[in-house]
């Protein structure tokens, strides 16, 4: 009581002091939050410490970066005119001149294999290339129609469109950072990590972060350099940009939309529905201020913190926003139905009534949204962690500023004089109350009913998502994707790494007669001595055919490179299958410029690991990540009788779906712990061991209607939409622990369950209401996003809020009045 009656004290008689220290603060804080920062990088959507990524790492140190831009490229006039060509050319030697690029692939630049009548062993460093002109198109036309390395890759199968790659320098800081923490993070693991180590480590991750947030304002002024060289060529031929690191710009491009444009959006449609409601400027201007120092606090909080928001955490505002709203609405209506009550109190008594009655409710929704945003922490993602102390934080914040705020401005304010009040809430919230009172078995079994059919929804929930799921067709990130996978091979990089078996040398002896003439290849294929190659055999070689096919053939893949697709190309030249020396001959004989093409990206220096190269289709529909990676593991294992320690699966695509799968494990697995959390939290609070079963029961709803709807909904589970469950629950939770405590004040009053419902809803009810309506309508404007996720949250938060909204209004007191717990 001493506490409050400090708080009070201050708030009320000091406003000027209270109000100078938030302005003070927020002053500082905007000039922090010009150090506010996004990330889209693919660093932010994988798990730090999966195995999967290190290994990614090490093969990206050994055959090179996959850091590369793709510019499909469809002229106006034949592919191989001189016009189409000179675009070509004029691009190509743009994209050199920066300082960026390691090398650019187009059509001029790849050696011409088939165009000459030659033998494999008579390939020499004097082929051709398209860019040396007197070369017969036709004949160039023919091989890249039929060449398998070009075919589908470089151009498209009907002769009209073509690729060119741009491959960025591999980044050696960026790596040797990472190397270097991860044999810091080794020691650490074992406890040998000492006090300089850990401050080693320590320096080593602010090193990370600072260069990776130079690195993508770098990378995204070079692909606005790079979409300006296009732009200059656009009368020549229709191009589209694609590849990952445009992704991850333009996701960056849109979050900070979303971010600011859309905030402001919903603060000025907030704006129109608080009039709406209240039909008084001062409560409108009071959420909004508290809103917005809120909003402006967290922003100077994570730039002087460092702490980058990433796709996953982007929507923490807008979960800001609706809980603070939800604040101060609650906080207005319970002062305007005092006013109505006590119409001879002046105002100071009223700010004070109101913040000692609403300070105890405020208080533990806010506890229980923090548990409920408290399971992001326990994931094994960064920023998904990131996501839950950035909440826990604001959540916290929201409060204090609102607390603080609110009472400040109102005690310095006169009495708000109402206009005549419709209230045609309060109507619409008495009805409903009428109904429940009326047919309380009849609701229950209703939203039994409901939650079982919707809840079965569930079922169809998946851990899946295509990256072009993300985006609008309008875009030109959707317009790429479908260009390159329908035409150019695929968009995310998967790769297979097989390893020789270790016993193989042992067994050496025991090689099957057809194979007999191997010593003879190994002896012209080493000059000096060493170990003979393990895949570079007959049958190791009808294996990786067979693995080859066998992935060719997958929907959801598009174009597949191996050391099997050079041996096609050599099965060619050479006019049949290829004997033990013509094997030789393509390993150390052929020209560097075709090795560099075919071999040295697919093979090992040593030859004794070999390198598969595949992009999955994200247009295919029939995508599933988990399950193609299941299946290839499957397949190399089972049917190749391949051992487990030979395989590798690896690229963005599996460290993507590592992430996804640990979202699940770490947040739909553990709502079971955040209800009971809760559920605890209730007993405390409550003090009434019933009235917290009974509370938790709308909890429950809430979660199982809205994962029912995302399954029926077919919308997946991925970084963003995952997160949904835990916000459902904070949401209901809010709602359930004010229409409770409304119900306990109540039933001192008069214990009559029939009219401290009617009580209940014609007061708190409404503050539930406003706050629904309020935020369904506002983040509709979500809807206006390129960013899918971003228009998905918009659509199941406002859902979300409907749901709690039911629950804690139908439910709720329908169970109250059957149960009638004894308070």
């Amino acid at each position: 009581m001493k506490l409050s009656n400090t708080y009070l004290t201050l708030v009320t008689t000091k406003p000027y002091l209270v109000l100078g220290s938030i302005v003070f603060l927020s002053v500082i804080a905007i000039y922090f939050s010009l150090r506010f920062e996004l990330d889209a990088s693919g660093e932010s959507l994988v798990l730090e410490n999966d195995t999967s990524l290190n290994y990614y790492r090490q093969i990206r140190e050994q055959y090179g970066t996959d850091e590369f831009l793709v510019i499909t490229y469809t002229p106006n006039t034949d592919l191989l005119s001189e016009n189409s060509l000179e675009g070509l050319r004029s691009l190509r030697d743009k994209f050199l001149e920066m300082d960026s690029v390691a090398s650019v692939t187009s059509i001029l630049d790849v050696p011409l294999i088939y165009t000459t009548d030659i033998k494999l062993s008579e390939l020499g460093e004097d082929l051709q290339i398209l860019d040396d002109g007197n070369i017969d198109k036709q004949r160039v036309r023919d091989e890249f129609a039929t060449n398998p390395l070009y075919r589908d890759l470089l151009v498209s199968e009907d002769g009209k469109t073509t690729a060119i790659q741009i491959t960025f320098k591999f980044d050696e800081t960026q790596y040797e950072l990472y190397n270097q923490r991860q044999a810091l993070n080794d020691l650490a693991a074992a406890g040998e990590l000492t006090p300089s180590e850990i401050a080693d480590l320590e320096d080593i991750n602010d090193a990370i972060i600072e260069h990776n947030s130079r690195m993508l304002d770098t990378r995204a002024e070079e692909i606005q350099m790079i979409r300006e060289i296009m732009d200059g060529e656009r009368n020549r031929a229709d191009m589209f940009l694609g590849g990952l690191p445009m992704i991850v710009t333009d996701m960056i491009s849109y979050i900070r939309s979303d971010l600011y444009i859309f905030g402001t959006g919903v603060l000025v449609f907030l704006v129109f529905i608080l009039t709406l409601f209240f039909r008084h400027v001062r409560w409108v201007i009071l959420p909004l201020l508290c809103c917005s120092i809120t909003a402006i606090l967290m922003f100077g909080f994570l730039g002087l913190a460092g702490w980058r928001v990433t796709v996953i955490s982007s929507n923490f505002m807008s979960i800001l926003l609706i809980i603070t709203l939800s604040l101060t609405v609650h906080l207005i209506v319970r002062y305007r139905d005092l006013q109505l009550e006590n119409p001879q109190d002046d105002n100071l008594i009223l700010t004070r009534q109101t913040m000692l009655s609403m300070a105890k409710p405020c208080f533990y929704t806010i506890l229980t949204t923090v548990v409920a945003f408290a399971s992001l922490v326990v994931s094994n993602i960064r920023p998904v962690i990131d996501f839950g102390w950035i909440m826990i934080i604001g959540l916290s914040a929201a409060f204090v500023i609102s607390f603080l705020i609110f009472p400040a401005l109102l005690s310095l304010m006169p009495p708000a004089r109402h206009p005549p009040d419709r209230d045609l809430t309060r109507n619409f919230t008495l009805w409903i109350s009428r109904l429940v009172r009326t047919m309380p078995v009849k609701v229950l079994l209703t939203g039994i009913a409901i939650s079982l059919l919707v809840g079965t929804g569930m079922s169809y929930l998946k851990v899946e998502n295509r990256f072009i799921d993300n985006f609008k067709p309008t875009t030109e990130i959707y317009q790429g994707m479908i260009v390159i996978d329908q035409k150019l091979g695929g968009t995310t990089p998967l790769e297979i790494i097989l390893d020789s078996d270790e016993q193989y040398l042992e067994d050496l002896a025991a090689l099957d007669s057809e194979d007999e003439d191997l010593e003879d290849f190994f002896s012209d294929f080493e000059e000096q001595e060493s170990p003979p190659s393990y895949w570079l055999t007959p049958s190791m070689m009808n294996k990786v055919k067979q693995l080859q096919a066998h992935m060719e053939n997958i929907s959801s893949l598009g174009k597949v490179i191996s050391i099997a697709t050079a041996l096609q190309i050599a099965e060619k030249l050479n006019g049949g299958d290829l004997d033990a020396f013509d094997m030789a001959i393509m390993h150390k004989r052929v020209p560097d410029a075709v090795k560099e093409e075919l071999i040295t990206p697919y093979l090992s220096e040593d030859t004794n690991q070999l390198r598969i190269s595949a992009r999955a289709i994200e247009s295919d529909r029939t995508l599933n990540r988990q399950q193609l990676l299941e299946n290839l593991e499957s397949y190399l294992i089972d049917d190749l009788q391949l051992k487990p320690e030979q395989v590798n699966i690896t690229g963005m695509l599996v460290l993507y779906n590592n992430m996804l799968q640990s979202l699940f494990r770490s947040q739909i697995m553990t709502l079971g712990a955040v209800l009971l959390a809760i559920f605890i939290t209730f007993v405390i609070l409550f003090q009434n061991f019933t009235l917290a079963v009974l509370g938790i029961i709308p909890n429950i709803f809430s979660a199982v209607m809205i994962l029912g709807i995302m399954g029926w909904l077919r919308i997946p589970l991925d970084m963003m939409t995952i997160t949904i469950a835990s916000i459902t629950i904070g949401i209901a939770v809010d709602d359930t622990i004010h229409y409770i405590h409304r119900f306990k004040k109540e039933y001192s009053l008069n214990p009559n369950l029939d009219t401290l419902i009617n009580r209940c809803h014609g007061s708190i009810g409404k503050a539930m209401f406003y706050t629904s309506v309020a935020i369904v309508f506002g983040f509709g404007i979500l809807g206006l996003s390129n960013f899918i996720p971003t228009i998905n949250f918009g659509m199941m938060t406002g859902i979300a809020m409907l749901v709690a909204l039911a629950g804690n209004l139908v439910l709720l007191p329908a169970l109250i009045l059957l149960v009638k717990p004894k308070v």
